[in-house]
């Protein structure tokens, strides 16, 4: 599976690779559905800690036929997500 990243996007939030993928290898996350991209793609939002105790929110597009995930999104976790996540794992 490859991964590719909206750079802009984590630069502007001050979220790194390395943080994204410790969200993707933790055992603790849970995603929500979102609405289809426009070009019809699922997509999730992942919320979980990095090692350095951020929550962060992850926003994930699938392209299936190109078997990659795209990180469109990627910032400090807001409200309704951290106190969800906090609910799951506090």
């Amino acid at each position: 599976m490859i991964v590719t990243y909206e750079d802009g996007n984590l630069r502007k939030n001050g979220i790194s690779h390395i943080e994204v993928q410790e969200v993707f290898a933790s055992d603790l996350s849970f995603a929500e559905d979102l609405k289809p991209s426009g070009r019809g793609n699922g997509r999730v939002m992942i919320i979980d800690w990095t090692q350095s105790g951020r929550i962060l929110e992850i926003g994930v597009e699938y392209f299936e036929t190109e078997d990659r995930e795209h990180i469109f999104h990627a910032m400090d976790a807001g409200k309704a997500y951290k106190k969800a996540f906090l609910k799951r794992n506090g």
